[in-house]
């Protein structure tokens, strides 16, 4: 009986103390190490093989060992393999204790499809850095919803593109080694000053709508954290961008939200009467009081700054400009 109650005093101190650590922040997965693995995956799209190849030189240079996902250049017209098979490369590379990040070589489309197939208490039980955005937006709503970091952040094309060293490519290397990062940025006249923290959060626009009030959902699973939210988006009409933003209005996001960060938003067509998306977002978000940072070099763009999906963060937006300070957890 005494060996009992013991086991049961063990049992709730450790409850208690890992609801204490999760509720002071998400997990911030190890820092890479010289000769670690490196897994680069193909969730969604296929990634044209030079950008993968020349990606995994670069990896080479940094000190890692890239191990590719055997479907990782598949050559599938929409997808780089099937479900299955880009469910078993992420799932390998997630339990392979010899692995210790995982890079995906591409957005796209297609990353929500096997995270519908998968139990998403893996992303926990097996916490490593996961690098994407785009498409990828899907998987870091899995994982941050699961109570783990991941990280926004530039893929193959951009590493390849720049050889590595352009200046998001050596802040995504110095965040894999163990770093954090402080980003100062321009002022945008449309800025509304303040200050504000909060765990950061978002990605891109169309796919964080997608997913609403599901369990990748990781704007619902915060909503009573303190949030900074950053959005990007390309390719998409105003008329889409109007509807998708106000979808953040109806549903009560901006009502909980710290501070914004719009983002890039590229190869916009311009189908409602504004001169620029910066101007529509300013026109849906004037009666809140939060700080908004436009113009944050993040999305489809080659100033890709990486994101630290679940970090805590300060958001401070000045007459001078912006910064984004990430916190030690």
């Amino acid at each position: 009986m005494m060996r009992m109650r013991k086991f049961i005093l063990l049992a709730v101190t450790l409850l208690v103390a890992g609801s204490v650590a999760f509720a002071q922040g998400l997990v911030k997965p190890d820092a890479l190490k010289p000769g670690d693995k490196v897994a680069i995956i193909s969730p969604a799209s296929a990634c044209k093989e030079s950008y993968v190849m020349g990606a995994c030189e670069v990896l080479k240079q940094w000190g890692y060992e890239p191990v590719l996902g055997r479907h990782a250049l598949g050559k599938n017209v929409s997808f780089s393999g099937t479900i299955e098979e880009r469910k078993s490369d992420l799932v390998e590379a997630l339990t392979n204790p010899e692995i210790k990040a995982i890079i995906c070589t591409r957005g796209g489309y297609g990353s929500v499809q096997e995270l519908c197939e998968m139990d998403l208490g893996i992303f926990a039980r097996y916490p490593k850095w996961i690098v994407g955005y785009s498409d990828i937006t899907a998987m870091h709503g899995a994982i941050t919803s699961q109570g783990v970091m991941s990280l926004h952040a530039p893929m193959c094309e951009h590493i390849d593109k720049f050889d590595g060293a352009d200046s998001c490519s050596r802040t995504l290397r110095n965040i894999l080694a163990g770093g954090l990062p402080h980003y100062k940025v321009a002022a945008d006249a449309r800025n509304r000053q303040g200050q504000a923290s909060g765990i950061l959060l978002g990605g891109n626009l169309a796919l964080l709508n997608s997913f609403t009030a599901s369990r990748i959902d990781m704007l619902d699973h915060y909503a009573d954290r303190d949030v900074i939210l950053f959005v990007e988006d390309v390719g998409e009409s105003l008329e889409r961008l109007n509807r998708l933003f106000y979808t953040l209005k109806i549903n009560g996001t901006f009502d909980r939200i710290k501070g914004l960060i719009v983002g890039s938003f590229s190869d916009v067509k311009y189908t409602l009467d504004f001169p620029h998306v910066y101007d529509m977002v300013q026109s849906i978000v004037k009666d809140y009081d939060f700080p908004v940072a436009y113009g944050f070099p993040v999305g489809h763009t080659d100033d890709n700054y990486p994101m630290i999906e679940g970090a805590q963060v300060t958001l401070t937006v000045g007459p001078g400009g912006s910064e984004l300070l990430f916190l030690g957890n």
